[in-house]
């Protein structure tokens, strides 16, 4: 799974995760965890706030894309 945040944002035409923290509450390293795909996962309430800001459902927010592993499986 890869988070949409960063086009989630372009479309509503919020410019920085400084404004997606004032609006949902979300610390700023949490933001940027998961705006970067850095993180193994995703908490619900995080999924909850940025969904809730965006007016969008979890399969907006999260993009499933295959890694390589996977991909090599076949």
């Amino acid at each position: 799974m890869q988070p949409n945040l960063p086009i989630l944002m372009a479309k509503h035409g919020v410019r920085t995760l400084a404004e997606v923290v004032r609006q949902t509450g979300l610390s700023r390293t949490t933001l940027t965890t998961v705006y970067y795909s850095r993180g193994k996962g995703i908490q619900f309430d995080t999924m909850d706030a940025l969904c809730e800001m965006f007016g969008v459902g979890v399969g907006e927010l999260l993009v499933y894309k295959k890694t390589e592993k996977e991909l090599d499986k076949r």
